[in-house]
């Protein structure tokens, strides 16, 4: 199959490309940064943006099936970088040049917690988009992941990094959001198995790890992985809480407004379908998390 690949530069989309290439699909992959390219046989890279369609619009074309991963975390909007510019503008158009020319798979990544009366403004963007994509796409497979952790991810990575400056680490409140994180490699298969699995049609699944664990257990067994004696205590959630509307906006800030609200309410899934369905086993954290932390 000829699969076209948004944020085939990202952390998931390089992992989901590898996968592609080691199932035997030819990729059309969509980038903007020569530099972080995968020299990979079977994959042609288009240097264009999503926001531009016409700077990738002939290629896609001659695809069979559109794997979307494009999404921030994290808002520029002085840079022109917003949720609903990144989630639904940019769905908007690659769905409209995949229906145009009748592609016969689109898989998009969305997230968990993704709902119509979704409190973040994060969510809310990803809602508008899967909408849109049920909307104009016949066979569309949506997937919510939870927190995405692996070789180069953002959140464990971050938390681990923090941890190696300092004796002293702190949570809020009680450290206990509940999170079922889940490994990029489960991520990948997903996606790549659910082009060619007629179980996926029309389906929209969630996408959690193989344990729940409190932010606090999550600090805890970064610490018992590396082996570091971290002293963890806890910073109340409201003088978090009042920082983050003051500074949640700025660009130094280590988390955002849509970030905390997100962490407070939590991220777990009810459903484990998609493994079922797509012939996927679940990795151990724990396991996955001693072949890269350090």
């Amino acid at each position: 199959m000829k699969v076209f690949l948004t944020g085939s530069t990202g952390f998931v989309g390089k992992e989901v490309l590898k996968k592609l290439v080691e199932k035997g699909h030819n990729v059309v992959a969509l980038a903007r940064d020569k530099s972080k390219t995968l020299d990979l046989d079977n994959v042609i890279y288009v240097y264009g943006d999503i926001l531009k369609p016409e700077t990738y619009e002939k290629y896609l074309r001659e695809c069979d099936a559109v794997i979307h991963l494009v999404g921030i975390i994290k808002e520029y909007p002085d840079k022109g970088v917003t949720f609903e510019k990144m989630h639904f503008e940019a769905t908007k158009n690659i769905v409209d040049i995949a229906s145009k020319y009748s592609i016969k798979r689109f898989v998009h990544m969305s997230a968990n917690g993704t709902r119509q009366d979704a409190v973040s403004n994060y969510h809310k963007t990803k809602y508008m988009a899967e909408e849109y994509v049920k909307s104009k796409i016949k066979n569309y497979t949506i997937f919510r992941p939870s927190v995405i952790y692996g070789p180069g991810d953002i959140f464990i990575n971050m938390l681990n990094r923090f941890m190696k400056l300092t004796p002293f680490f702190s949570y809020f409140g009680d450290g206990g959001y509940k999170m079922q994180p889940v490994s990029v490699f489960e991520v990948a298969e997903l996606f790549v198995n659910a082009l060619t699995n007629e179980n996926s049609l029309a389906k929209t699944y969630s996408v959690c790890g193989n344990k729940v664990l409190t932010y606090k257990q999550i600090l805890k067994l970064i610490m018992a992985v590396t082996k570091r004696r971290v002293l963890l205590f806890s910073v109340p959630e409201f003088i978090i809480s009042a920082l983050v509307k003051l500074f949640g906006k700025t660009t130094w800030f280590p988390i955002t407004t849509d970030q905390f609200i997100m962490l407070v309410e939590g991220n777990t899934c009810d459903d484990d379908s998609c493994f079922r369905d797509l012939n996927v086993v679940k990795r151990d954290i724990e396991e996955v998390l001693k072949g890269y932390l350090k």
